[in-house]
């Protein structure tokens, strides 16, 4: 073989060789992501233990899916009844897009649900049996997709508006990143961002400790209305 043919063979070869990279990287990068993270969290109110809440997300591609579970202690469950709330929605570059939310009781005296129509920019809202329509803010979360929205949109989250629809109401939430420091919970020591909400529109405040790696969610979460507390503390984690 000549020398040019030579030299042109290679050059095929290492052409080939850098194409078939370039589509398996490709086809690496177009692959369905799956993930499922299990968190289970002490439940207090007004700094007393009275139950536990488990909580898990799915995501499989662009689509994500939350549960979640708060049980009362079995000598509490006389005072306050267990309930269940869904998120699911669309995982976005930097953002998450609920596409429904539901709440629900075991002892089925309040269930309240939102549907989120990003197309036609309306949000429905059902609750006392019937349905309040509005217009959908960009952006909106719901009260579940809100504490697992730092891990996909970091902190472009912080200081600006950002609307939460209850299934009753729509709030607008204001969160502010306070100081970094350790948060010591029974999942372990995380490094972790306080996060405080300094929104004047909404009746609830929020409090979170968000993790410097953001694979988990919130360690602790705390909400305050109407002079009640109710607060979320880890108690374990499971990634897969």
């Amino acid at each position: 073989m000549s020398g040019q043919r030579r030299s042109g063979a290679i050059f095929g070869a290492l052409l080939a060789a850098v194409l078939w990279s370039g589509i398996g990287a490709h086809a690496e990068d177009a692959a369905p992501v799956h993930e499922t993270l299990r968190v289970a969290y002490r439940l207090y109110y007004s700094g007393v233990p009275v139950g536990e809440v488990v909580e898990v997300w799915t995501r499989t591609g662009d689509n994500y899916d939350i549960g979640s579970t708060a049980q009362p202690y079995a000598v509490l469950q006389w005072l306050a009844p267990s309930f269940q709330e869904t998120s699911r929605g669309i995982v976005l570059e930097q953002d998450l897009r609920p596409v429904y939310f539901e709440h629900a009781r075991n002892d089925a005296t309040q269930r309240f649900a939102s549907d989120f129509h990003w197309d036609t920019g309306l949000l429905e809202q059902h609750f006392d049996g019937k349905t309040e329509t509005v217009p959908l803010p960009p952006g909106t979360q719901d009260m579940l997709s809100i504490k697992y929205l730092y891990r996909v949109a970091g902190k472009t989250m912080l200081g600006r508006d950002i609307s939460m629809s209850t299934g009753k109401k729509l709030e607008v939430h204001h969160l502010v990143a306070h100081e970094s420091g350790e948060t010591v919970t029974d999942a372990g020591r995380f490094k972790t961002l306080y996060v405080g909400d300094e929104g004047e529109q909404a009746p609830s405040r929020f409090e979170l400790w968000l993790p410097e790696d953001r694979r988990y969610p919130p360690v602790r979460m705390r909400v305050t209305e109407r002079g009640h507390q109710w607060e979320q503390r880890m108690l374990r984690v499971e990634m897969e």
